[in-house]
């Protein structure tokens, strides 16, 4: 099993940042401070409370005045970067909640850190509270970071404000109405980043999620502009490609009405362990006059702890398919437990998808 993520507060993560809080605070008291991690409580924590906890203490030793305390900041990101931290890394992101915890009050300061600290660590989680609290002042803002000549404040301008972020406050205003949200988009389809581009599409897909008809309409207004606006565009409409939106799979070269045959669906075992992969086969027959573009993917509907079931997509291939012609379909799929996912023993399924098209599930059980 992946260690947990909690665990990247270690020695070494506390040996550098104890290094640069000594460099930019005269007064600090570094065996003090270490000590506060070196605790039954400490040992308690999960990793989005660690990050809590490394705030408030960071906070704590930093000057009572918000306008210092960015200041510090700013310059504990430069001591990090030269003692080698690189910009991005997960476990600094707890600089980013102090500024809203101490910053909502004032947000011409605010916006200054924001800008800054975004370029080391990704705010898209403790800007939340801002936009909550000034949604118009936040989303021109936006606009403008949309434009920055960094990536990674660029990709902020996206990300900060994507309606349903995982692990993220939902910005239900957003979610009603995504107008804001896709006139920042738009100045983003054709940037050079492939890190800004991922964001833009996944905040597509967001919006895909509430507002088909919105995504779809963006769809056909950019598809054809560049090999780069097409990658966000199919990424983007995933989650709708895999629901079979009609309309989708139609302008990504498919249909659910091109007729074909699905048959020899059959599992290897139907009984496995958390340490076997799920065998399975099948073929799909085009029974089409013509070659066709065929979307395959496969369901699983896994048992969770209160016996429910969450149904989770997986593409296997898209591909063309002669007329009368066979793709044969073989697949292993592995159960073992993610950060993100647990599994549970119990009788799951499967099905196949065809161009959106789903067959009959086949139970199997699994056993833990």
């Amino acid at each position: 099993m992946a260690e947990l993520l909690k665990y990247i507060y270690n020695t070494s993560f506390f040996d550098t940042y104890a290094d640069a809080l000594a460099a930019v605070i005269p007064t600090f008291d570094r065996s003090t401070f270490l000590a506060s991690f070196h605790t039954p409580h400490w040992e308690s924590l999960e990793l989005k409370q660690r990050m809590a906890f490394l705030a408030h203490t960071t906070a704590k030793i930093l000057s009572l005045e918000y306008p210092e305390k960015v200041v510090s900041i700013l310059q504990l990101i430069e001591v990090l970067h030269k003692l080698g931290v690189k910009d991005q890394n997960l476990e600094y992101i707890f600089l980013a909640d102090i500024i809203s915890e101490y910053g909502l009050n004032d947000l011409k300061i605010s916006f200054y850190a924001i800008e800054h600290i975004t370029q080391f660590v990704s705010f898209e989680f403790a800007g939340r509270a801002f936009i909550l609290r000034y949604p118009k002042e936040m989303m021109r803002q936006m606009v403008k970071w949309a434009g920055h000549h960094n990536e990674n404040v660029r990709r902020y301008a996206s990300e900060g404000c994507r309606p349903r972020l995982p692990w993220g406050t939902k910005l239900t205003t957003l979610v009603h109405d995504p107008t804001p949200c896709i006139q920042i988009l738009e100045l983003l389809m054709g940037d050079t980043s492939l890190y800004v581009r991922k964001s833009v599409a996944n905040h597509l897909n967001d919006i895909s999620k509430d507002h088909p008809n919105v995504v779809v309409e963006y769809i056909k207004k950019w598809k054809g502009r560049s090999e780069n606006t097409d990658w966000i565009l199919r990424h983007g409409a995933r989650t709708l490609l895999k629901n079979g939106n009609h309309e989708v799979l139609h302008i990504f070269g498919t249909s659910r009405d091109i007729a074909y045959l699905m048959e020899n669906f059959q599992l290897e075992n139907n009984q496995i362990t958390q340490s076997e992969p799920l065998s399975f086969s099948f073929s799909v027959t085009n029974l089409s006059a013509e070659q066709s573009v065929f979307r395959v993917e496969y369901n699983i509907w896994y048992v969770k702890s209160g016996r429910q079931y969450s149904k989770k997509i997986f593409k296997l291939a898209e591909k063309p398919i002669l007329s009368y012609s066979k793709l044969e379909c073989k697949k292993q799929h592995k159960f073992q437990d993610l950060t993100t996912r647990r599994h549970y023993a119990g009788i799951h399924k499967i099905s196949i998808v065809v161009n959106g098209n789903d067959s009959e599930p086949l139970d199997f059980e699994l056993k833990i």
